[in-house]
C-alpha cells in the first residue's frame, strides 16, 4: 500500500469534523472522494496535505508517518490543487505555472515541462496573459498546469511515493475541459502517483476512478470500485436524494462505466 489512513479524526471545539476515517489506497490508484457539501472532503485532503496539522490519528505514505516530512520533502512529494486559489497581483500565466517548480528551484531549466503541462491543460496559447484577466475556467486550468508541472519529474520516470490532491479541481471547466484534465491525472498514476480527487460529477468518477470513497458527516458511508455508483440505494444513503432521483445518477454511472460516458460525449 502507498497510502494507509487510520483513525483519522478532526475536532474543532465540539464538532467532529472527520470521525475515525481509516482506508488504504495502492500506489499509482486514481481514488474519486464524494459526497455532500459538508461530509469532510475537503477537511480530508487538507490533513493528508499537511495543511491542517492538528488531528487524532496516522497518515502514512510508502510507510512514512507524513507529519514526520521536512516542508521540502513534502512539496516534492505531494502536490495540491486546492479548491480555489487567489492571485491579486499582475503576474503572467507562465509564471503562475513555473512556481511549481520551485520546490526543486529549477523554474529555468524545466521551461519544456512548463510548456508540455500547459500544453496538456491547453493553456499554452495564453502563457503571456496576465493571468488576473483570464476567465474562472482559463484561471482553474493555469493552476493545474502549475501543480502539474510540480511532480512531472516523477511522472516521467516512475513516481511510487508521490501523491497528487486535487479539491473539485474540474468545478469551473466545461466537459470537454473536465475529461482531458482527468485523462491527463490518469497519466500520472500510470507513473505510480496516487491521486486523489474530490468529485461532485458521478459520471465523471465513474468513468475515472479506480477507487470510490463516499463520505457523509465526517464518515466513510461505502468505499469501493466505481461499481458502487451504480448502487441506488448507495446514492441515496450517501446524498439523502429521493429515490427516482438516485435512479438517475446510478444509470449514469452505469453508461459510464469503462468509458462508455467519453465515447458518448464524443459522439454529441
Amino acid at each position: 500500500m502507498s497510502l494507509v489512513i487510520q483513525d483519522l479524526s478532526v475536532h474543532v471545539g465540539d464538532q467532529a469534523l472527520l470521525k475515525d476515517i481509516s482506508l488504504k489506497v495502492a500506489a499509482g490508484q486514481k481514488v474519486a472522494i464524494m459526497g455532500p457539501n459538508g461530509a469532510g472532503k475537503s477537511t480530508l485532503l487538507s490533513c493528508l496535505s499537511g495543511e491542517r496539522r492538528v488531528f487524532s490519528g496516522e497518515v502514512r505514505l510508502d510507510d512514512q508517518p507524513t507529519d514526520h516530512w521536512l516542508n521540502a520533502e513534502r512539496a516534492q512529494r505531494l502536490a495540491v490543487m486546492p479548491q480555489s486559489v487567489q492571485v491579486s497581483f499582475p503576474v503572467r500565466t507562465w509564471q503562475v505555472v513555473a512556481m511549481g517548480r520551485y520546490p526543486w528551484g529549477d523554474e529555468t531549466s524545466t521551461r519544456q515541462w512548463q510548456q508540455d503541462a500547459m500544453r496538456e491543460t491547453d493553456v499554452w496559447h495564453l502563457r503571456d496573459r496576465n493571468y488576473t484577466s483570464l476567465s474562472g475556467g482559463e484561471q482553474q486550468r493555469v493552476q493545474l498546469a502549475r501543480v502539474l508541472v510540480q511532480l512531472w519529474q516523477q511522472r516521467l520516470e516512475g513516481g511510487q511515493g508521490c501523491l497528487l490532491l486535487l479539491d473539485e479541481c474540474t468545478a469551473s471547466l466545461d466537459p470537454a475541459h473536465q475529461h482531458a484534465i482527468m485523462n491527463s491525472t490518469a497519466c500520472f498514476a500510470a507513473a505510480g502517483i496516487t491521486v486523489l480527487a474530490v468529485m461532485h460529477d458521478t459520471a465523471l468518477a465513474a468513468s475515472w476512478a479506480d477507487q470510490v470513497v463516499l463520505m457523509k458527516d465526517g464518515t466513510i458511508v461505502c468505499e469501493g470500485a466505481s461499481a458502487i455508483l451504480t448502487d441506488t440505494s448507495v446514492l441515496k444513503q450517501t446524498f439523502d436524494l429521493p429515490v427516482s432521483i438516485a435512479q438517475q445518477y446510478s444509470q449514469a454511472g452505469r453508461v459510464s462505466d469503462s468509458d462508455g460516458y467519453l465515447r458518448a460525449e464524443a459522439d454529441l
